[in-house]
């Protein structure tokens, strides 16, 4: 039995990928801050791209369970210009 839960419990976690976050947490991040000070607040970005002088970095996260979710900020000479609204209702 003990086999059982420990094999189900690693297969769980071996179905996540991304970037873990809350979208609480998201929502801390503001236009102006830093790029350290987003990554002290969401973790290393699943994703970055960039594009015209902009950078753009992506968290998403997923599991086996079908939770998913995904943000991204904008970034200009090194500080964040642009932030998603997130509804009060996504937790």
């Amino acid at each position: 039995m003990n086999r059982m839960a420990l094999l189900l419990g690693a297969l769980l976690v071996a179905g996540c990928a991304g970037t873990h976050f809350t979208f609480d947490r998201a929502r801390e991040v503001r236009v102006g801050m830093s790029e350290a000070e987003v990554r002290s607040i969401m973790g290393r970005p699943t994703v970055i791209s960039s594009s015209g002088g902009q950078i753009k970095w992506i968290y998403s996260f997923g599991s086996a369970l079908g939770n998913a979710r995904a943000v991204s900020y904008v970034f200009q000479d090194g500080q964040v210009i642009d932030v998603p609204e997130i509804p009060a209702s996504f937790k």
